[in-house]
């Protein structure tokens, strides 16, 4: 006693600070649940983190891909073609016009022919995944024109999937991962715009085909607020990403193709999946936690000239009703960009007021924006590299959708169920006190 000299803990005792750290109320830490922290930065790449915090400032999320020359733009110049597209780093690239000098465009995230699908998944569905399955809207579009690789992107190869199958496949994944924690219920449905009429492409219904034709968009007011919803769309009940893409493959045969001289399979429609999640906390008997999330997988129709495409008879009607609505897409971008502006057209087109949640609204929307790289196509390309730049103004009012009659309920019940974590954490930290302390 009185010596100075430290007190020896008998062996394996741990010390009060160590029982401290192993029981205090943050022991559990936050654990990466998306993945994202995981998505490192590398060259002409930016990381998940730095993207998924862009997020949660509700803007909108933008991201370039540039693809690699068609063997068409290669054979056309014989074997000299000109790239008029640039990537200087992961979030920034120069396109040269003819006669001019070189522009520079900034967007969130950047891809040259050389990223992988993984890589753009990663930086673009992935990013809204987690916030939908936590009860937020989300919207994922892909938009450029005809032939820039928008379906490739979205849809992919059975070698290399796109975000969409990608997105299906990690989403029962986490699903999985929250069984005894969470239940999880998804619902899918899949439609088409074709000449301004919203097509069902899901729809079972035999010996009645106009029944699934030219739907109507409504909107209705309900315990969490209005809805975008569109009337007589069939939904069905999913358990599993294979189960997504065989009905997505099934729609896809439906849905209206054909041939251009800029693509041999070209959409002549947009096409518009939807993946309605609804979750509550297991043991909620009363589903005072119960969110119910909208997720918007778009590929949109390319934006075409007649002159590039050779369209005549009904190829150039439908160019025309696609140019149409895109236009109505961009008019809508341009006034929420611009804040003076107090009106937003979204009932110019299906397209708009499907989207009308996603832009500008309560959801969690990335952008995707596809371009060649060619110099033919460059009027094109600096056209789409406009729309991405003006859509990254625009801000999103994302909430969770859940019961505001509930919300209180849902309040308390958290807190409940923290209490109790907090009451176990105690009582495992005096049961190793008088363990180790008699």
């Amino acid at each position: 006693m009185g010596c100075g000299c430290s007190k020896v803990l008998p062996a394996g005792r741990p010390s009060v600070e160590e029982l401290r750290k192993k029981f205090g109320a943050d022991s559990s830490g936050q654990p990466d649940e998306d993945g994202l922290d995981a998505v490192p930065a590398a060259q002409f790449l930016r990381s998940g983190a730095s993207l998924k915090g862009l997020l949660e400032t509700n803007a909108v999320l933008v991201v370039v891909r540039v693809r690699p020359l068609s063997q068409k733009e290669k054979d056309k110049d014989k074997g000299n073609s000109k790239e008029a597209v640039k990537l200087i780093n992961g979030q920034a690239l120069t396109i040269t016009p003819p006669a001019a000098d070189p522009r520079q465009f900034s967007f969130d995230a950047c891809f040259n022919a050389d990223a992988s699908q993984q890589d753009v998944y990663d930086r673009s569905g992935r990013m809204v995944l987690g916030k939908v399955l936590d009860g937020y809207n989300g919207c994922v579009f892909a938009y450029g024109q005809t032939g820039s690789g928008k379906t490739h992107t979205m849809q992919g190869t059975p070698d290399a999937p796109g975000v969409i199958p990608r997105l299906c496949s990690e989403l029962f994944e986490r699903v999985r991962g929250l069984a005894g924690k969470k239940h999880v219920e998804v619902h899918a449905s899949m439609c088409e715009i074709y000449n301004e009429r919203l097509n069902d492409l899901l729809s079972r219904s035999s010996g009645d085909e106009a029944s699934s034709r030219d739907l109507k968009i409504r909107e209705e007011e309900g315990p969490g607020g209005s809805r975008i919803y569109v009337d007589g769309l069939s939904e069905i009940t999913v358990d599993s990403g294979d189960a997504v893409l065989a009905l997505l493959a099934d729609g896809a045969k439906r849905r209206a193709i054909g041939r251009t001289d800029m693509n041999e399979h070209s959409s002549r429609s947009h096409s518009v999946v939807t993946l309605r999640v609804e979750a509550w906390e297991e043991g909620d008997a009363d589903k005072l936690t119960a969110t119910s999330a909208k997720l918007h997988l778009i590929d949109l129709a390319g934006s075409e000239r007649q002159k590039g495409t050779g369209a005549t008879g009904e190829r150039l009607k439908e160019g025309a009703s696609i140019n149409v609505s895109l236009s109505a897409l961009g008019n809508v971008i341009s006034a929420l960009s611009e804040k003076k502006t107090r009106h937003v057209p979204y009932r110019d087109s299906k397209l708009t007021r499907l989207l009308q949640d996603s832009l500008g609204g309560n959801s969690v929307t990335v952008m995707l924006c596809n371009a060649s790289p060619a110099a033919v196509n460059v009027d094109e390309t600096l056209s789409a590299l406009r729309f991405a730049e003006r859509a990254k103004k625009i801000q999103n009012v994302a909430t969770i959708n859940r019961d505001p009659k509930a919300g209180r309920a849902a309040a308390l019940y958290e807190e409940n169920k923290e209490l109790r974590a907090k009451v176990t954490r105690l009582q495992e930290h005096i049961a190793e006190l008088e363990k180790w302390y008699k």
